[in-house]
């Protein structure tokens, strides 16, 4: 997936959460988002850095929905599942295009 696509989606996954910004959870949800686009934007670090970003955007909301009651409503389930399954789709294309493999290699 393109950087900017990745932007895009936290974006509009940011933006669904502005209703629920008082929730503490939502705070720290979003300012990680912010920290990740801005890193996006900046080109600062290698793909698999920016890749490793988002992936702690997607444990910290999964975390939060687990353990601390995190809900989501309609619009704000409809961009969290964009979001997460472009990120696991392009990771399963990236492992699969440099051959990674399973541990001892197998798959």
């Amino acid at each position: 997936m393109e950087y900017q696509e990745y932007v895009s989606l936290l974006e509009a996954f940011r933006l669904s959460l502005t209703a629920a910004e008082n929730n503490p959870n939502v705070v720290q949800i979003v300012d990680q988002i912010n920290e990740t686009i801005a890193h996006l934007k900046t080109g600062k670090y290698h793909a698999v850095a920016l890749t490793q970003e988002v992936f702690e955007v997607i444990d910290l909301v999964n975390k939060n929905m687990a353990f601390k009651g995190l809900k989501l409503n309609a619009y704000q389930s409809k961009a969290w599942n964009r979001l997460k399954e472009k990120s696991y789709q392009s990771y399963s294309q990236d492992r699969n295009a440099l051959g990674f493999s399973g541990a001892f290699g197998v798959n």
